[in-house]
């Protein structure tokens, strides 16, 4: 009951700072309002490792920004494919805003910091070989630049063309995701910058370093490391990127796994942070929720186990009294009064309901592919029996330090 009313609270909480901020987080920024000698110059890093069959589209996305070329500067950084990446790659050589860096293998962190090193725009960014922009999103992204203290921005994630039912499960989850990031933002709490067209400042790096491995999740260590400088983090909601996405339940377990293992282990490095008033909200409330979040769901499936083996065990010993009479048919009666009127059903009640609101206000902050009901049934019946799976998993490696590999 105590896990249910804290995840209810969390809930709440959000959904009412949603109703104070709407005015705010539903403004549309003009992307004309400034013209093309006006825009600042940027550079998009694409790193790659065995993207043979992505990083073109990648690519030509790229060029089908609506954003002058001779203000972008796009570099691509083969990480020591051992496919036909790099032969792709050769075919692009010819475009004068193009650059292309080939290394060893090294991991994403090293191929992001090789980049970095020879860019001297005002802005700089990356996005993932598997990801896609839509031709408006960095326009739009560099108007969230309009404040000073802004010191980086991240998109509005979409899965691309969705087909099998694990993705389509992914796109009323990501459609949440960027719900609950636009109200993150508002309470200068995001924890991750993704790497699909997040775009910073350059004076970030410049104050607080380059990227670090980071358990594999460089991404979120790199906004947490922002957080404890003091850093604001944005979020451009109307700025679609369209994400590659796992097609079955095994490539999405072993995915969310790496992530997850990577939150806790970055949480475990940033403990400094928890409950520390000095870090605000993501501080004294996103990032303790959501490491007792994690926490509870191992009590709750040992909870649900525990019931299963009493309930096996019941059985057995009414078997052992009566034999198999035990397994008699009988037609199932309905009557209101068995019905459970428990504070427990009410907040359960409540919980989906608010679930459901989320997903609702995440389909008019998402400007495209928003979820179909017959998406969000399977996401709100399957989602919750997958996602203990890799958050137990994850628990587990944190636990006995395990490490965590992108292969």
């Amino acid at each position: 009951m105590a896990i249910l009313f804290v995840s209810l609270y969390y809930e709440i909480f959000l959904l009412v700072t949603y109703i104070e901020r709407r005015k705010k987080i539903h403004g549309v920024f003009s992307v004309k309002t400034r013209t093309g000698d006006d825009l600042p110059r940027v550079t998009v890093i694409v790193p790659c490792f065995n993207e043979e069959h992505t990083v073109s589209k990648t690519l030509d996305s790229l060029l089908a920004l609506e954003y002058p070329q001779t203000k972008l500067k796009i570099v691509v950084v083969n990480d020591g494919s051992t496919d036909n990446t790099l032969k792709v790659l050769e075919s692009y050589r010819n475009y004068p805003h193009i650059e292309i860096l080939n290394k060893e293998n090294g991991g994403k962190h090293t191929a992001l910091n090789l980049a970095l090193q020879q860019s001297n725009t005002e802005f700089v960014g990356c996005l993932d070989a598997d990801s896609y922009a839509r031709p408006d999103s960095l326009a739009r992204i560099i108007m969230k630049f309009d404040r000073p203290e802004v010191m980086a921005v991240v998109p509005s994630l979409q899965v691309f063309e969705p087909k099998t039912l694990i993705q389509k499960i992914q796109k009323v989850e990501y459609v949440i995701g960027a719900f609950m990031r636009a109200i993150l933002a508002e309470m200068n709490a995001l924890y991750v910058t993704p790497g699909p067209f997040s775009i910073f400042r350059r004076e970030v790096f410049e104050i607080v370093g380059y990227y670090r491995k980071a358990h594999n999740t460089e991404d979120m260590e790199m906004a947490m490391r922002m957080q404890v400088n003091g850093m604001h983090i944005a979020s451009a909601h109307d700025a679609v990127v369209y994400t590659s996405s796992p097609r079955g339940v095994k490539t999405l377990y072993k995915q969310r796994v790496r992530w997850t293992s990577g939150f806790l282990n970055n949480a475990r490095d940033y403990k400094h942070m928890l409950f520390n008033l000095k870090y605000g909200n993501i501080g004294m409330f996103v990032m303790p929720f959501m490491i007792v979040s994690s926490i509870c769901v191992l009590f709750v499936i040992t909870s649900i186990g525990y019931d299963l083996i009493t309930m096996v065990q019941a059985w057995y010993l009414r078997y052992s009294s009566i034999g198999l009479n035990m397994f008699e048919w009988s037609w199932p009666s309905f009557n209101w009064f068995y019905i459970q009127t428990t504070p427990l059903l009410f907040c359960g009640i409540a919980a989906m309901s608010i679930v459901l609101i989320f997903i609702i206000l995440g389909s008019r902050i998402s400007t495209d592919n928003k979820p179909k009901v017959l998406e969000i049934v399977p996401y709100v019946c399957l989602y919750s029996f997958i996602a203990p799976l890799w958050v137990i998993k994850s628990l587990y490696n944190v636990a006995l330090q395990k490490k965590m590999s992108w292969r």
